[in-house]
């Protein structure tokens, strides 16, 4: 069940990140890195997630690579999903996610 409610709030927030309209005069602007839907997987859960959001959605993967994505010393499996209805970044940390945040708070209590 907990996974039927994520795929629908997944679905929603990407058809809704589809279809949004741009505002007239942006007052802010962002890198493309952050113009996707970030989701953040228990390490050993990551390929699995992968595989079910590709069968579930479509499209396909880019090659799995291990970084630093925060500016403290971590690891972090990454890893893009095109998917024809938007792009989903996954994230799977191997060290301890460095900082407690409302981010971290709320990725952790959705895909439980």
């Amino acid at each position: 069940m907990r996974t039927l409610k994520f795929s629908v709030l997944l679905a929603g927030t990407l058809f809704v990140a589809g279809t949004a309209s741009p505002a007239a005069t942006p007052e802010v602007a962002v890198g493309p890195q952050y113009d996707t839907t970030h989701v953040y997987v228990a390490p050993q859960d990551f390929d699995r997630f992968v595989t079910s959001l590709v069968a579930t959605f479509g499209g396909t993967t880019t090659k799995q690579g291990v970084f630093t994505v925060t500016p403290t010393p971590s690891s972090t499996m990454s890893q893009l999903v095109l998917t024809p209805v938007g792009t989903v970044s996954v994230f799977g940390f191997k060290t301890s996610v460095p900082y407690r945040s409302a981010w971290s708070e709320l990725a952790t209590w959705s895909l439980i």
